[in-house]
């Protein structure tokens, strides 16, 4: 009876190792899993940074392009017509 016991406690302690083999394994892989999604996540976030000053730049470029744009259009035009008018009279 004492030799069953001893088996049975033995037998459950191997099962318990196992277990926590298993599991510390599950855990490891995971954890380093967590780790490089974790960098990949601040690569990300500093390209998406870039792209926004990047975005940025390009909508101050096309609110110049229009202002001079349209300036200058406002400008030719008037020459233009005074040309016209010039011509005319």
């Amino acid at each position: 009876m004492e030799i069953a016991e001893e088996e049975i406690e033995r037998t459950s302690q191997e099962a318990v190792k196992a277990v926590l083999e298993d599991v510390g394994g599950e855990l490891a892989y995971e954890k380093e899993r967590a780790d490089q999604l974790e960098i990949r996540n601040a690569e990300l976030e500093i390209r998406n940074d870039e792209l926004e000053k990047a975005l940025e730049k390009k909508k101050d470029s096309f609110w110049y392009g229009t202002l001079i744009g349209g300036t200058g259009g406002a400008i030719v035009t008037s020459i233009v017509f005074m040309l016209i008018q010039g011509l005319c009279k």
